[in-house]
């Protein structure tokens, strides 16, 4: 059986970018292995104000330098996640609001956001634990998404000698959003990419996934392969307005007899709710164990 690892989420609180020790020390308060750091594109006008730049432009070396921290020493188990960017609408320096599309089908495009990860994970001084990707469109089919996870495998194993953990989240208004989708996505990968096939996955979002099921989260959890979950986007259950709808107990049985680690990360944005979230979760597996192995 695996073992859940806490992600420390990006909090409001927590200087935006930035470095990586200024996470670390709240996440390890409250034994988060692993912090989340943005990776996004310019996404908002106190962004463009610094840089120079548009939003969804990629970052330049010269914007990485000046949103992004280098901090020295840092402790050998510091772990860190690259959320990229979730395709949501942003505000220009006009008032406007736009959503910059995700373009994994264009070659270039996915070759750009590529090496711009690179230069973030080399301005912060260590490679990351994992990367989470969105899907975007309909453009964005499975074989163009594991294509793009292909590039960034192999792109950061030839700079680190090693592979991150690449995770595909699923959104209700984005081509990847049902468990049917999921499943037929992981079919795919470990049919035709055997070589990530250890380093791939998907991280669920249960809020989006209860979304795209409408009502029916557990038939489209249970056909998701078990082997392809990796990671979860969790809120805790008493504070969403649907959770009377959402069983929670045969949720986390599901994810407490999952067969390797996972990461579970707070779908929270304040650092006041993270503890409660990695409670809710904490009590909840404990329960699902005791229902799965019986004294």
């Amino acid at each position: 059986m695996g073992e859940a690892q806490y992600v420390y989420p990006n909090v409001t609180e927590t200087e935006q970018r930035g470095g990586l020790l200024d996470r670390w020390g709240p996440a390890t308060a409250l034994s988060c292995s692993v912090v989340e750091v943005p990776a996004d594109r310019i996404k908002n006008r106190t962004e463009v104000e610094r840089t120079g730049q548009e939003i969804g432009d990629f970052l330049t070396r010269s914007s990485i330098e000046c949103l992004y921290r280098q901090d020295i020493s840092l402790p050998a188990d510091l772990r860190y996640s690259l959320h990229t960017d979730p395709a949501i609408p942003r505000v220009d320096r006009h008032g406007r609001r736009i959503t910059p599309p995700l373009r994994w089908y264009d070659g270039a495009w996915a070759g750009e956001y590529t090496d711009m990860l690179l230069a973030v994970a080399d301005r912060l001084g260590t490679p990351p634990y994992a990367i989470e990707i969105y899907p975007g469109d309909r453009k964005n089919t499975g074989s163009v998404l594991l294509r793009a996870m292909i590039l960034l495998s192999g792109v950061f194993e030839s700079a680190f000698g090693a592979a991150p953990l690449l995770l595909l989240v699923n959104r209700a208004d984005q081509s990847i959003s049902t468990g049917s989708q999921l499943r037929s996505f992981w079919t795919l990968l470990a049919a035709t990419c055997p070589e990530i096939v250890d380093t791939a996955g998907v991280a669920l979002n249960l809020r989006e996934l209860h979304a795209a099921a409408r009502g029916d989260l557990i038939n489209d959890l249970e056909i998701i392969p078990a082997e392809s979950l990796r990671g979860f986007h969790i809120r805790n259950g008493r504070e969403l307005h649907e959770a009377a709808e959402i069983p929670w107990e045969r949720v986390f049985v599901s994810i407490r007899a999952l067969p390797r680690e996972y990461l579970i990360k707070p779908d929270v944005y304040q650092r006041s709710r993270v503890e409660s979230v990695i409670g809710f979760c904490r009590g909840m597996l404990h329960r699902a164990e005791r229902e799965l192995f019986p004294r």
